[in-house]
């Protein structure tokens, strides 16, 4: 009787995690590291990442969604009260377990499907939400060279959920006759005009994907695209990247939130 009580119990837990493999989301946390608003850590990578769905403090803001077999992210209102800022966000790092980085000359591609889920209102207008973008980082080096505090460089894209199109915002120099090592300096890139792709997905599923290619960007969503070139991407070439992806509300509203869900999440090099 023993030995089939445990022979029983070996076969439950063998068709459960069956079943929880077939409706977790297929992606590869491996080479990402996950930030959230709060916990006992804010930082998760590695081993601790991929067992996230057995951390609880993880399970607030990132969670399976096993109906549909999404990885959601989540920024509460609660969470959005108490801090000006709060983002669950990947960002993107190397098979070592290091920061990432890749320059425009190197390429890279980003590839996911996804859909908002739950954004706060004010007004007429939903909160805006970054979903992606491509951040950049100073070499040791190059932070040493211009006596910067720290290796942070501005972000060459940002990608927005706002009212149910897809917005967004790179950088341009701020002068063209900027040169040198003058091009490191965070003053010396402004943000450019915007861009907003014609469809609008509003809580609908739909794809985007950034590929970073001879020194050119293109992004584009359900196969409208925007491409980006010319002096001011040949001059980002100095920079490292990397890609980030997550629930980022925007705004200095307090109770922002936001939800979204991802259901594919590809990057090559």
């Amino acid at each position: 009787m023993k030995k089939i009580k445990i022979y029983l119990l070996a076969l439950f837990t063998s068709a459960s995690f069956t079943i929880y493999a077939q409706k977790a989301p297929k992606i590869d946390l491996s080479l990402w590291k996950l930030t959230i608003p709060e916990g006992a850590a804010t930082t998760y990578k590695g081993q601790p990442l991929l067992d996230y769905s057995e951390n609880l403090d993880i399970q607030k803001f990132m969670y399976n969604d096993s109906d549909d077999r999404s990885l959601v992210f989540y920024v509460s209102q609660a969470v959005r009260a108490k801090k000006a800022t709060a983002k669950t966000e990947l960002k993107e790092q190397n098979s070592f377990g290091g920061d990432a980085g890749w320059t425009f000359k190197q390429g890279a591609t980003l590839k996911t499907s996804l859909k908002m889920v739950e954004v706060s209102k004010k007004d007429a207008n939903y909160s805006r939400i970054i979903f992606a973008q491509i951040g950049g980082r100073l070499k040791e080096e190059q932070a040493n060279l211009i006596g910067a505090k720290d290796k942070n460089a501005p972000a060459i894209l940002k990608v927005y959920w706002d009212n149910g199109f897809i917005k967004l915002r790179s950088k341009r120099i701020a002068n063209p006759s900027i040169t040198g090592n003058d091009l490191l300096k965070e003053e010396s890139w402004i943000d450019d005009d915007g861009y907003t792709f014609k469809k609008q997905v509003g809580f609908d599923k739909f794809t985007l994907q950034i590929v970073i290619k001879d020194g050119k960007m293109e992004v584009s969503v359900d196969g409208e695209k925007k491409v980006y070139a010319g002096d001011n991407y040949d001059k980002w070439g100095g920079f490292n990247n990397y890609f980030n992806v997550g629930c980022n509300p925007q705004g200095d509203e307090q109770g922002t939130y936001g939800k979204v869900k991802f259901y594919t999440i590809e990057v090559s090099h």
